[in-house]
């Protein structure tokens, strides 16, 4: 189980990351050459704008699972440095069983039922008029299915942690 919950932690922290990386100089290019083409007399429906959002969002979706992983999500501090490892373990099993899986079950059916149904319509990309939305679309289950490895990571330790004891 450690090895599972190892590899799941590893893998939505990678995407994450390698998202990051390659969202952050997209959003900086297409920002900066947006002005550059309608100065030049390019048009101003020109794609860029919407490549920067839709980088932003990329970097967005994906972040969920990379900060979870991370440790880097909202928690009541306050009340988990009062409690023992025995039930911070306990109530971080509960969490994610009951809310955290659950909605991201739901997000990843709906997100993916919702770009399949955009690529079968030919549904365009903003202003731009490529029939790509489904690939925008596709970054929420991506996130929530990614959100959802570093959740179950985290069950898997709470499990190991209970077990233990």
């Amino acid at each position: 189980m450690e090895r599972t919950a190892i590899f799941l932690d590893a893998l939505s922290a990678r995407v994450g990351k390698i998202v990051a990386w390659l969202g952050i100089p997209a959003m900086i290019v297409a920002a900066a050459l947006e002005p550059v083409a309608r100065w030049i007399g390019g048009s101003p429906d020109a794609p860029l704008g919407e490549a920067s959002t839709a980088a932003f969002y990329a970097m967005t979706m994906t972040a969920f699972g990379y900060a979870y992983s991370a440790g880097a999500h909202v928690r009541l501090d306050i009340l988990s440095r009062r409690f023992p490892q025995t039930v911070n373990a306990a109530i971080e099993l509960a969490g994610t069983l009951l809310v955290l899986l659950p909605l991201c079950a739901l997000v990843v059916v709906d997100g993916v039922d919702s770009a399949w149904r955009s690529f079968l319509q030919g549904e365009r990309w903003a202003g731009t008029g490529l029939p790509l939305q489904w690939a925008v679309r596709l970054w929420v289950p991506l996130g929530f299915a990614l959100l959802m490895a570093a959740g179950l990571a985290s069950a898997l330790r709470s499990v190991l942690h209970l077990m233990r004891r």
